[in-house]
């Protein structure tokens, strides 16, 4: 469902859920949240009075979903399990904000920087759409771009930077730092964001936990052998688990309880 909690600078926590609207006033900006996703829209103040960027965190937990737009217009998806620092409007300079889990961005452009900081890499672009996947539990980082260009750099002095074309992905090891970038169906690392579960030639260990995640489950694969299984498919996403699990059934040898 579209629910996430938010964190305001000042410390207090706002449940967004679905079913509910929202509307705040903060300095230089009204915050609007309504079904599935909340609005920042930058206000126009009196030019002496200083831009402070208060930064907010919005947490999508699992079992949920949920858009924001921020103060330049810029869009951005959480998918499950997932949070994103922001300020509630950037500053004069660059703007930056940082993520865990999993976010799709379409990026407006402005002619400043815009960059996504997340454990171990940095993505700086203009203007451009683009997915990140920084799960604690994956062994790796990914950054799949849409269209546009982008710049993604390694925390780490072996990973160096890569300047990524559109239809590619990078890629950083989270254990050895290595940065590398793939040639990539975008559609499959994108789907999520359009309600579906895109599997190509994932093994069962990888799939397994994206279904915990958006189902929030706890998932236990008993044989060894079926961990590293490899299956094809798109599901839509608003199935009941038991559905899914049942397709996985009559297409494979397995069984579920």
């Amino acid at each position: 469902t579209g629910r996430a909690q938010l964190i305001m600078a000042d410390g207090r926590f706002l449940k967004l859920e679905q079913k509910e609207d929202m509307k705040l006033d903060l300095p230089g900006v009204k915050v609007v949240a309504t079904g599935k996703k909340i609005v920042y829209r930058a206000i126009e103040e009196e030019a002496s009075t200083p831009k402070v960027e208060e930064y907010n965190t919005l947490v999508v937990p699992r079992g949920g979903e949920y858009m924001l737009e921020l103060s330049d217009g810029t869009k951005v998806w959480l998918n499950s399990d997932s949070e994103l620092s922001f300020p509630s409007r950037f500053s004069d300079s660059v703007r930056a904000v940082s993520v865990r889990g999993e976010a799709y961005f379409e990026v407006t452009r402005t002619g400043k920087m815009f960059e996504v900081h997340c454990k171990g890499m940095d993505v700086q672009v203009l203007g451009t759409s683009f997915n990140i996947m920084a799960y604690r539990d994956e062994p790796a980082i990914q950054t799949t771009l849409v269209n546009g260009r982008v710049q993604v750099n390694s925390e780490r002095e072996t990973g160096g930077s890569i300047v990524m074309e559109p239809g590619y992905q990078v890629q950083l090891d989270t254990l050895t730092g290595k940065m590398e970038m793939y040639e990539v169906n975008v559609a499959n690392f994108v789907g999520w964001k359009e309600k579906l579960f895109v599997f190509d030639d994932e093994n069962m260990e990888t799939m397994m936990r994206k279904l915990a995640r958006w189902y929030d489950v706890d998932i236990v694969i008993e044989s060894p052998k079926l961990r590293k299984s490899v299956f094809y498919g798109v599901i839509r996403k608003y199935e009941n688990i038991s559905k899914i699990l049942d397709m996985l059934k009559k297409t494979q040898n397995i069984d579920y309880v």
